[in-house]
């Protein structure tokens, strides 16, 4: 157990407080070259007679691991009904997920490089595991199941974010649920990485739908320690943290959050802050979905007021926000903190969710929610208490990649894999982006009105109400939306 020290903000802001969190750290060495020799054609016999190999090769494949933490922060936060694209950084298609194509896949860099990223990890610990391992005297059971628990996270985001994707090379599309399953057997695996892998199990089996399993491993994650968070860190020049660029360090701030999330941006407030990738709120989420899903309204209760009290009890830090809050056009957002915002034409207007800026701002270091916990424990019906969940995993996992899944929105395999790939023709699963019908068109998940409530002149507040054109969070409930329940 390691704590995240105080690190000062680069450019703007304040010092950042400790908080106690398991700690990934990332090291910037490149996998390619552990044993410092230039021959390109170093042999796996050459990895062998290195010191300490799978040691040397797990440095990159925490490298790999984070620069896939940090693409699923940026693509599956736009393609949801988190961020609009508003600049020049992003392609504003992402807005839209039925436009979503191979094309649009095909980035191989940190930022929306996820396809990439999350196969170049499977691969690398598919190497490590195979290859290195079995001939390496200097391996210990930890560093195996670090490298099973690599290999189990690739095959788990994989799973989340794709209907099927090939796992071998030339190999047909695998189906998400049979992904999930290669999840769960190599998390199985991983036991001695510790609260990482029992966490990341509790995801997996959640995703599978398999509730028993789910609540088994969420609440041994709680009874290892009840206010856990596993963090991915990040550098300050290899591997930067991706979704920072888009929100905090370039002049147009592309990333968007929705007025109604407005209170949650800027989550990441310099280069090398880490993301989260498993906390004790989403255990205790776990546990109320699966007893909601099973008709037991007052566990669920309690485990959604869990996960509430446990977000706002974590630290917040005060930033000092330059983003003047515009659309692409340099129109101006919701940007006043007197403005009030519902989630549609039939929800009521609720203040607080928008901040003034530019100007000083609290800043939700892990979790943050709008949420009462005494007001959600109180909800008389499993409708509301359904509604109060899909709301508190949007706010609580914001910007940790997690919305787009839970809105059962699946994204297409890059382009290159479908050129190189014989064995995969158009129409095959996994070549298109899926999204239900329940999904509105276009990019209306990110609509609301008035969408121009300043005077374009001189930026004078003229409307001090934004109604969002559709609360998913309603759509989710009414289309009985879980993974427990489908």
């Amino acid at each position: 157990m390691k704590n995240v020290h105080s690190s000062k903000l680069a450019g703007r802001g304040r010092l950042l407080r400790p908080m106690l969190a398991v700690t990934m750290a990332l090291a910037a060495c490149d996998f390619l070259d552990p044993t410092q020799v230039e021959n390109p054609r170093t042999t796996v016999d050459d990895l062998a007679e290195a010191e300490n190999p799978t040691a040397s090769l797990l440095a990159g494949a925490r490298a790999q691991f984070a620069r896939m933490v940090g693409s699923q922060s940026v693509v599956a936060e736009v393609v949801s009904d988190n961020f609009s694209v508003q600049g020049t950084g992003l392609s504003k298609t992402w807005d839209s997920p039925r436009d979503v194509s191979p094309s649009l896949m095909n980035g191989t860099g940190s930022t929306t490089g996820l396809y990439w990223n999350a196969q170049e990890l499977k691969a690398l610990a598919t190497f490590i595991l195979d290859e290195i391992v079995p001939i390496d005297a200097t391996a210990t059971a930890v560093e195996t199941a670090e490298a099973h628990y690599y290999r189990g996270m690739a095959y788990l985001v994989l799973g989340e974010n794709f209907s099927a994707v090939p796992v071998e090379p030339d190999g047909a599309p695998v189906a998400a649920d049979a992904l999930l399953d290669l999840a769960v057997t190599e998390l199985g695996e991983a036991g001695a990485f510790g609260i990482a892998a029992t966490a990341a199990l509790a995801r997996a089996h959640r995703l599978r739908g398999d509730a028993a399993a789910a609540t088994t491993a969420a609440g041994a994650a709680l009874a290892a320690l009840p206010t856990f968070v596993v963090v991915q860190e990040y550098d300050a020049t290899s591997v930067v943290n991706p979704p920072w660029n888009f929100l905090v360090s370039r002049a147009l701030q592309e990333m968007q959050p929705l007025p109604r999330l407005d209170f949650l941006d800027p989550k990441y407030l310099v280069r090398t802050q880490g993301i989260s990738v498993a906390k004790a709120e989403e255990m205790h989420l776990i546990l109320a979905e699966a007893a909601l899903a099973a008709g037991d309204a007052g566990t669920a209760q309690t485990e959604l007021r869990n996960a509430i009290l446990l977000a706002q009890s974590r630290d917040t830090d005060t930033f000092d926000d330059e983003d003047p809050r515009t659309n692409g056009d340099l129109s101006l957002r919701p940007r006043d903190a007197v403005i009030e915002v519902r989630a549609d034409a039939t929800s009521p207007y609720r203040a607080g969710l928008v901040l003034d800026r530019p100007g000083m701002v609290t800043q939700h270091e892990i979790s943050g929610t709008s949420l009462d916990g005494d007001s959600v424990a109180a909800l008389p019906s499993a409708d509301e208490l359904w509604h109060a969940l899909h709301l508190a995993r949007q706010e609580i996992l914001f910007l940790e990649g997690r919305r787009m899944s839970d809105l059962g929105i699946r994204l297409p395999i890059m382009l290159d894999e479908l050129d190189a790939n014989q064995t995969i023709a158009d129409g095959d699963p996994g070549t298109d982006a899926v999204v239900p019908a329940y999904i509105p068109a276009g990019d209306e998940m990110d609509l609301y009105t008035p969408d121009r409530p300043y005077d374009p002149d001189d930026g004078t507040l003229l409307e001090t109400q934004i109604t969002m054109l559709v609360d998913m969070n309603r759509v989710l409930t009414d289309n009985l939306v879980s993974p427990f329940l489908n």
